[in-house]
């Protein structure tokens, strides 16, 4: 009896990363045939991960995605979520339901949830099935929106699931290898700027308020770092790592006279996390990844009216600065902290609980 078969979308760089681990746990049960296809960043970190999959060309249109689907004689649809100009998760679901196919999205981050399934702000016309989200935080919220709740599954991050494992296997020389080949020494601080766009737009240079202002952020930590760096007598590097959507080119003219600047995309984000004696960034899930590595982790986002709606901080896994004034006093705490902080939690089988639910939804 033939395997049945399913067809797995991704584009955004969140989305690619969640749902990585499931594609990885269904095909190494082998129990569906697995079509797994990419656009924009998707494609790029997949190929880097080493996961097979086709590449979704930019004149796609519905009905050759309809066509496809009918092709493939696809069983079940799995998506990630995206923003951004072209949306093809969308339109496969689209499709998927036209052709009567099940459809399950996997959802990678608490913010935007109408957005990343409908076709205006408050239009759901791209409702998958089921949504397997991370937390019973994001369907309380998602459920408050007016999604039903009898599509929202919480099966965890499967983003974090290698998390524990990676942190193991990495060795103090492998440390003192990553930091030395940025020129970092033993005694000196590395600090670690997990950078974001501050909008879904490609090509999006307008005014941005202060908490979402990558330059005025940057600025400012290197105004905390050079007066650490002063007063501790410290030798300090700043590596600002561009977002999967970023090419960094915001950044190329930064310098400063007391601290090192290196703009960077090289490299493992994780080894350079366990490397680095902070990390810090504004809300982006390279925070959420870094806090669940036991890293000293730190979110700034100046002058946010509160409450904060990045879940991290309200929960204290990172640490938040909204003011200018307090940003000096949280490096130093986090900085002058000793080896690794304590791990949350992480119970590492969202991938395979996400397959279970594609399992379910399939009848096997």
């Amino acid at each position: 009896m033939s395997q049945p078969d399913i067809v797995v979308i991704c584009g955004d760089p969140g989305g690619a990363n969640a749902v990585a681990p499931v594609i990885e746990a269904l095909r190494a049960e082998n129990r569906l045939a697995v079509h797994a296809m990419a656009y924009r960043q998707a494609h790029t970190l997949w190929c880097a991960r080493d996961l097979s999959h086709e590449s979704i060309p930019d004149d796609m249109t519905f009905e050759k995605i309809r066509a496809q689907l009918q092709r493939l004689n696809a069983r079940l649809v799995l998506t990630g979520t995206s923003v951004n100009p072209f949306e093809f998760e969308k339109q496969y679901i689209a499709a998927a339901h036209e052709l009567g196919i099940p459809t399950l999205a996997v959802l990678d981050f608490w913010s935007n949830y109408h957005l990343r399934f409908s076709y205006e702000q408050d239009q759901l016309a791209y409702l998958p099935d089921r949504i397997a989200v991370m937390d019973d935080l994001a369907r309380d919220e998602m459920i408050a929106e007016g999604f039903p709740p009898a599509r929202l599954i919480v099966a965890g991050h499967p983003a974090l699931d290698s998390l524990e494992a990676h942190s193991a296997a990495f060795t103090p020389s492998q440390r003192d290898a990553t930091r030395k080949n940025l020129s970092v020494g033993p005694e000196d601080w590395l600090v670690l700027y997990a950078s974001q766009p501050p909008s879904f737009s490609d090509h999006d240079e307008g005014t941005h308020p202060p908490w979402l202002d990558r330059l005025r952020t940057v600025g400012e930590l290197l105004t905390a770092l050079a007066e650490l760096s002063h007063t501790r007598g410290k030798r300090i590097t700043l590596l600002i790592r561009p977002h999967p959507r970023e090419d960094g080119e915001i950044y190329r003219n930064l310098s400063h006279g007391q601290v090192s600047i290196i703009v960077s995309s090289e490299g493992n984000s994780r080894d350079l996390a366990l490397a680095a004696d902070l990390v810090a960034g504004m809300n982006t899930m390279f925070l959420v990844e870094s806090a669940q590595l036991g890293r000293p982790t730190l979110s700034i986002r100046l002058h946010l009216p509160l409450p904060d709606d990045f879940p991290p901080n309200r929960s204290n896994l990172t640490h938040p600065v909204y003011l200018e004034s307090t940003l000096k006093p949280a490096l130093i705490s986090l900085l002058e902290e000793s080896g690794n902080r304590r791990r949350p939690t992480q119970p590492g089988n969202a991938g395979r609980n996400v397959a279970k639910l594609a399992y379910s939804m399939l009848g096997i």
